[in-house]
């Protein structure tokens, strides 16, 4: 049986580029595991006055032209031309945790609506309100706080398993199928998301 794990972090630009891909991989009704990485945290929570927000629009354009995928004038003024804004996506990896035991469905489906909610409508990565909101669909009515251990462990565990293959960055995706294990390069399927599930066939 073919197995895949997909390592994320909901704010991480070539992430939202992924999102077709593995939208359709697990809308295929494939074994998929979501993992949520929260790689924007403490020292690598990113200020945009300190250039980051320079650097982050020389991606974005870039997924922009590779995928289609929407970056809004919005998000660029005010996210990425608010020098108070910080890239600290704990918020989304607490409220990941507290739709986990969902499935990856449940999960990519809210990691969805929060990428729109930052990269269409430029609501702040610190807008609590906006990913108590996302929840709702999900049936979780928990303080986000609440998610905060899970979110560790499942970033710890997820570190730990890139680590086997020297794979430090996000997105990643692990398959695994017949006792073998390889890395699937999700930005072969960025123009055909859809054949991505013959991986699962």
């Amino acid at each position: 049986m073919t197995r895949f794990t997909y390592i994320y972090d909901t704010y991480c630009g070539w992430c939202y580029a992924a999102a077709p891909v593995i939208n359709a991989l697990v809308e295929s009704g494939a074994d998929v595991t979501a993992m949520h990485r929260h790689l924007f945290q403490g020292t690598n929570a990113y200020r945009m006055g300190d250039g980051f927000g320079r650097m982050a629009l020389q991606y974005d354009r870039r997924i922009e032209q590779l995928t289609g995928q929407v970056f809004s004038d919005t998000y660029v003024q005010d996210i990425l031309g608010n020098p108070d804004e910080v890239l600290d996506s704990s918020l989304t990896a607490y409220a990941a945790a507290l739709v986990h035991d969902q499935g990856a469905n449940a999960e990519m489906k809210l990691a969805n609506v929060l990428q729109r909610v930052r990269y269409v409508d430029g609501i702040s990565a610190g807008n609590s309100e906006a990913v108590r909101s996302a929840l709702i669909e999900f049936s979780v009515n928990r303080s986000l706080d609440e998610g905060r251990s899970l979110a560790r462990q499942i970033s710890t565990d997820a570190a730990n398993l890139q680590s086997r293959f020297g794979s430090q960055g996000v997105p990643t995706l692990v398959m695994q199928i017949d006792g073998g294990t390889t890395q699937v390069d999700v930005s072969t399927y960025y123009h055909f998301p859809e054949e991505i599930a013959a991986l699962a066939a």
